[in-house]
């Protein structure tokens, strides 16, 4: 047990807002060692760019320059062996506003909890405006959410997308 609780607190990716900018650090302590780390990010959709990053002794880090439309952010890394580190299958995904400035890390999992709040507010018919909001905001993040083409974030997405709907539905009934 406490050496899952090491892996877990001595692996794992970071993002933080660069001082006095609005550019992000990516600090990555690596599960393995590799001479080399490249960086997978994308700020919306499928369109991703990577960039090496580099060792800075115990860590590996990147900045990178965010657009101005800033809403979400996902990553993963490759080795040089090729081994890929993608959060067991769920990237790294953050929730970023650049005012006032958050990050907030969250999964796909997490959304599903939500969309299971907005189920129960509209299965008891209370509470439907609450409901509808927490719909909204994921339907919105989902719009925008980086995924892998055809990865299992993708079908997952796509579930999601399809019971926000369905949730849409049965409010207007």
């Amino acid at each position: 047990m406490n050496l899952l609780l090491a892996m877990a607190v001595f692996c794992g990716m970071d993002l933080y807002f660069v001082k006095d900018s609005t550019n992000l650090l990516v600090r990555v302590v690596p599960e393995i060692q590799s001479e080399q780390i490249i960086l997978y990010h994308s700020f919306s959709d499928a369109n991703w760019d990577s960039m090496v990053i580099q060792n800075t002794g115990k860590f590996y880090e990147a900045v990178i320059k965010p657009p101005d439309n800033l809403n979400m952010v996902g990553f993963y890394i490759r080795y040089a062996n090729g081994t890929t580190e993608d959060n067991e299958g769920n990237l790294y995904l953050y929730e970023v506003k650049k005012s006032p400035k958050m990050i907030m890390p969250f999964s796909l999992s997490d959304l599903e909890i939500i969309l299971n709040q907005a189920k129960k507010k509209i299965d008891s018919g209370r509470h439907i405006d609450e409901a509808i909001t927490l719909l909204d905001y994921v339907a919105n993040i989902l719009a925008v959410l980086p995924v892998v083409k055809e990865s299992n974030n993708e079908l997952k997405r796509n579930e999601l997308q399809a019971e926000v709907e369905n949730l849409r539905k049965q409010i207007t009934k």
